[in-house]
């Protein structure tokens, strides 16, 4: 286990960059990446909440407290040289979509599922042109058109968009809510919500495993909302 790091500076602030964007610097010093890049952020709005980050920190760093810092850094560092295989993950989960299944053994829940996200599917195939098939057994094929379709979204986004979709489509095993929710469909508490409809159904029923649920619950709300506000501070003031 790495040892924990004892927070070293004392002010932080948000610099302009020469030319364009924005950095922060602690102590005056401008923060590099894990791999010695350029912290470059194209947002001022995107600046100021990473430096918030910074500044909350207690006396002992934590990193897991920090998800602005991990996304902006996984951006910058990770994905121009990972990208194809985070597009083949989405690509796999696409395939394997939570959004796409009904529970026919369990009514209520299959009930539930539907009203969660059947408007999800209906707004993908109508807006986004993306139509998925819906699963009753543990089999899902999609139309042919599903795959090219969401590799060409994928493609449209940049590095920056990518880390996001990454993170929110691992944290809630579903492609669907991850576009959702980038496109601003829905919130990220909505998002959250429904990804943990299964779970949630079952603590209805039997309740809850303390510290195991909870535990999941928290993780997922913290990556979904990260993600949103990362995106949302990094399209701040911009359009394409």
């Amino acid at each position: 286990m790495k040892a924990a790091t004892k927070r070293f500076y004392d002010k932080v602030s948000v610099r302009a960059l020469p030319g364009a964007g924005y950095t922060i610097a602690l102590d005056g010093k401008n923060v590099m990446t894990p791999a010695k890049r350029v912290l470059a952020l194209r947002t001022e709005a995107l600046a100021h909440a990473l430096a918030a980050e910074w500044e909350r920190q207690p006396k002992m760093l934590r990193p897991d407290t920090m998800p602005l810092m991990k996304l902006i850094s996984t951006s910058i560092d990770q994905v121009p040289t990972i990208r194809p295989t985070m597009v083949e993950s989405m690509i796999r989960c696409l395939n394997a979509d939570l959004a796409c299944f009904r529970s026919s053994e369990e009514p209520q829940l299959m009930q539930r599922e539907e009203q969660t996200f059947a408007p999800l599917l209906s707004w993908l195939a109508d807006d986004v042109g993306l139509k998925l098939a819906v699963s009753h057994t543990f089999k899902l094929t999609h139309p042919a058109e599903a795959e090219p379709r969401a590799r060409e979204l994928l493609a449209q986004a940049d590095d920056w968009e990518l880390a996001a979709l990454d993170m929110m489509t691992g944290a809630s095993k579903s492609f669907v809510i991850s576009l959702a929710v980038s496109h601003g469909r829905i919130d990220a508490e909505s998002a959250a919500k429904a990804a943990r409809t299964a779970e949630q159904y079952q603590i209805d029923e039997w309740g809850a495993v303390e510290a195991g649920h909870d535990l999941d619950d928290y993780n997922l709300k913290v990556d979904i909302a990260s993600s949103a506000a990362f995106l949302h501070l990094y399209r701040a003031g911009w359009s394409r």
